[in-house]
């Protein structure tokens, strides 16, 4: 078991066990810890959050690491993250533009994270119930929220809960829904350092997104 009493999922399936092969590395642990936030309130961290065992891909840490190195290293010329250019190099500046706090929890509703105010706090489901490159779209997801929150219901059939609020109108309001898709669709058209079984998850959850997502279908499928 593992922190907040969830099982730890298929590590090789989840593509924990990939990314964490390089993760443990000092220098990206102490590029990560700052860039992306996490020292915002270290005690959010400890107690069984990682902090003390950060190479430990069971506890919520060192898995939100899997996600920030899919993050920064996924596309093939990750240096340049020019607003210019791909999705894929951009997100995680965005993301380190747009985050000011990382904090980790246990479950909370149905919510994966929540962003308030630039302080975004992580559950229990997106540690233990996304694959890495699905969180590194929810750490974009919430980056967004910086900006614009969602404007419209989920639509019939949605797997996100019909009729709830939380969906974006379509995909041209430029919301977190479509960022989020949009990162993982060049993940699994271009991604680099990845592999070819993670590219296609990000591929099936891309279309999850566009299909459940947006009031308006975008009317294409990845």
């Amino acid at each position: 078991m593992a922190i907040c009493d969830v099982t730890v999922p298929d590590k090789a399936a989840s593509g924990d066990a990939f990314y964490g092969a390089s993760i443990c590395s000092q220098v990206y642990v102490d590029y990560f810890w700052p860039t992306y936030r996490f020292e915002g309130n270290k005690s959010f961290w400890t107690g069984g959050f990682g902090w003390e065992d950060c190479c430990n891909t069971d506890l919520p840490l060192a898995r939100a690491f899997n996600a920030c190195y899919a993050l920064t290293y996924s596309a093939t010329d990750y240096l340049n993250d020019d607003y210019a250019g791909a999705c894929l190099n951009w997100a995680r500046r965005y993301v380190r533009e747009h985050i000011d706090n990382l904090r980790a929890k246990c479950a909370n509703g149905t919510y994966v994270a929540y962003n308030s105010g630039g302080t975004v706090e992580l559950y229990s489901p997106f540690f233990y119930s996304k694959h890495v490159p699905g969180r590194a779209e929810t750490l974009l997801h919430e980056a967004r929220h910086d900006a614009l929150s969602h404007n419209a219901k989920f639509p019939k059939g949605s797997t996100f809960g019909e009729g709830k609020d939380g969906a974006d109108s379509n995909w041209a309001y430029n919301g977190a829904w479509m960022y989020g898709a949009l990162y993982l669709w060049w993940y699994y058209a271009e991604g680099a350092r990845t592999t070819s079984a993670l590219r296609e998850l990000a591929r099936q959850r891309a279309n999850v997104v566009i299909d459940g997502a947006f009031a308006e279908h975008p009317g294409y499928s990845i």
